[in-house]
């Protein structure tokens, strides 16, 4: 992401209004559902199916970073 310099603080005002729109419409929530549907195409996600219980937030997140590792290494093989 580049480092954007101004020189005033209308200068930045102005900017500002171009670069994030603050009333989205149809169009850009379009935008986003491709670009997400992109993504999903892209770089599936696969989690195991059901519901889990932990007894402890570390033990979720450990499992969580087990499924991120075996989805790293599945798309190593496929890319290989």
């Amino acid at each position: 992401m580049p480092v954007l310099k101004f020189r005033s603080v209308e200068e930045l005002d102005e900017r500002r209004r171009d670069l994030w729109c603050e009333h989205p419409g149809t169009a850009w929530f379009q935008r986003v559902t491709r670009l997400w549907a992109r993504s999903a195409r892209l770089n599936p996600r696969r989690f195991p199916p059901g519901v889990r219980k932990y007894r402890s937030l570390e033990e979720a997140q450990s499992e969580r970073e087990l499924w991120l590792r075996q989805h790293v290494e599945a798309l190593r093989k496929e890319r290989a």
